[in-house]
């Protein structure tokens, strides 16, 4: 392997880790629903049956999906 694309793949390595450590926190954040803090996620949003925990739910899968476009947009380096 040249010197090149070692730092190619060192490079989208990082990038990787980082995206994962981001979503293992996404991940984690779910686990509030059964802690103290988490009571509030409980409560229903506005005058309909859907609770916040389940709000917060759906966020979380939009923004793993983002996350994960993100990060193939910015591996590919702009290239088509």
């Amino acid at each position: 392997m040249t010197e090149m694309q070692l730092e190619r793949v060192r490079r989208k390595t990082r990038l990787r880790l980082l995206f994962t450590a981001i979503h293992l926190a996404l991940y984690f954040s779910f686990g509030l629903n059964w802690t103290q803090w988490g009571q509030v996620l409980s409560s229903q949003v506005g005058a309909s049956q859907v609770t916040a925990s389940i709000l917060m739910f759906v966020c979380l899968i939009l923004c793993f999906i983002a996350l994960e476009t993100v990060f193939l947009v910015i591996s590919r380096g702009g290239r088509s």
